[in-house]
């Protein structure tokens, strides 16, 4: 058997994921991209909106939109506190394509009282969904 670490996958209301037939994570922190195997030393970071891939010991992989949070690597478990994560299973394409298509616009035609920082959150967002939900196979 591969050697495996302990993933967990929180968000505000409830577990999103956990296992711990971990063999690989690649995630997008806000310093860079970082890949994390078992027995990987201990770190702390902050987490950027960006698809996150895991696998797992069966050589199965998934992946998970992450929209911000932090994540903690220590004594071969890796917990992720996230502002918003989705698996890529629940994510509906449609829905996606429509909300970055809104922020895109709202982008192209600015007015005068719109939240720019707000805008382009909202097009990362979506860009994160749709990254996880294509990379997924789906």
């Amino acid at each position: 058997m591969a050697n495996c670490m302990q993933l967990e996958i929180v968000t505000p209301d409830k577990l999103l994921f956990s296992s711990d037939e971990i063999v690989y994570l690649g995630l997008r922190t806000n310093d860079g991209g970082i890949g994390i195997e078992a027995n990987h030393i201990p770190v702390i970071a902050s987490l950027d909106i960006a698809p996150m891939k895991y696998r797992l010991a069966d050589g199965t992989e998934g992946y998970i939109a992450i929209c911000g949070g932090f994540m903690e690597m220590n004594a071969n478990k890796c917990t992720i506190l996230a502002t918003i994560a989705e698996m890529a299973a629940d994510i509906d394409r449609a829905r996606a394509e429509a909300a970055k298509e809104r922020a895109e616009e709202r982008l192209k035609n600015k007015t005068e009282n719109l939240d720019v920082d707000r805008a382009q959150h909202a097009l990362r967002r979506a860009v994160a969904r749709l990254g996880a939900y294509n990379k997924s196979g789906r």
